[in-house]
């Protein structure tokens, strides 16, 4: 073991003889490569969970395994179907006739299921009839029991109406003559409310007749009163302005004599923009 396993590491030309042999022992027996590549296949993903999962080191790569897997089992088919042409050809006519039987089965299965719809089809089909006609029948039994009610109604109506319009008779007659007294009662009520706005409305001029005598009166007083204060305002006024302008005339040496007029100190009569000058009035 130890030289083939020396061979295999050091000689490419070992490595090619081996793959060639394995091959044609595939090609010639595909039964048992399919069986090896399926080994091949699980031991792969054993391997696969080794690495990856417990993280554990593997003597083989993944990716030489999955390739001998597909070698092996390409290679198997290819030369089993090429070596047992015959019994490729019953297994295809064994599926034919498992296909043609199972479409036979689903077919009739079909067929029965069909029946069995149809068969409960019809079967509804009648209770539904026969729920129809009892629903026919109540909904007539229930209509005529509604019109004899609807009779009855009407007639106990009738009856209620017509003791309705006597007592709406009597009502009306009574609220008529309740009317006709309301009437007199609000008439003699209207006279004496006009004759007491009357004599209000008497009262009233009256009242404003002496309030506006009495404001006229107020009012001349007050006039009269404000025309005593104006005139002695303005004699006051007057009197100040004279005083103030004798005194500045003293003080500026103007004088002014008895028509009005403005003399400078000499004697000379001053202009009136002179007198504007010295802050004297005209």
């Amino acid at each position: 073991m130890e030289k083939l396993k020396n061979l295999w590491d050091d000689k490419l030309w070992f490595k090619i003889l081996v793959i060639v042999v394995i091959l044609a022992l595939s090609y010639w027996f595909g039964i048992i490569a399919i069986l090896l590549g399926f080994i091949l296949f699980i031991y792969a993903i054993v391997t696969v969970i080794r690495k990856y999962i417990f993280k554990k080191n593997t003597r083989f790569k993944v990716r030489y395994i999955l390739l001998s897997f597909l070698a092996l089992t390409i290679m198997g088919g290819y030369g089993y179907a090429q070596t047992h042409p015959e019994e490729m050809e019953q297994s295809r006519i064994r599926q034919q006739e498992t296909k043609k039987a199972a479409e036979t089965k689903k077919d009739e299965d079909a067929k029965k299921a069909a029946k069995a719809k149809k068969a409960e089809d019809a079967k509804k089909a009648a209770k539904a009839k026969k729920a129809e006609d009892a629903k026919k029948a109540a909904k007539a039994k229930k209509a005529e029991d509604a019109k004899k009610a609807e009779d009855a109604k009407k007639a106990e109506a009738a009856k209620q109406a017509e003791a309705a319009k006597q007592a709406e008779a009597a009502k009306q007659a009574e609220v008529a003559r309740q009317a006709e007294a309301a009437k007199q009662a609000e008439a003699a009520k209207q006279a004496e409310v006009a004759r007491q706005a009357e004599a209000a409305k008497q009262a009233e001029a009256a009242r404003q007749a002496e309030a506006a005598k009495q404001a006229e009166a107020a009012r001349q007083a007050e006039a009269a009163r404000q025309a005593e204060a104006a005139r002695q305002a303005e004699a006051a006024a007057q009197a100040q302005a004279a005083a103030q302008t004798e005194q500045n005339g003293n003080s500026s040496g103007y004088t002014r004599d008895a028509n009005g007029r403005w003399h400078r100190s000499n004697g000379q009569f001053a202009s009136k923009k002179e007198i504007a000058a010295a802050g004297l009035v005209w």
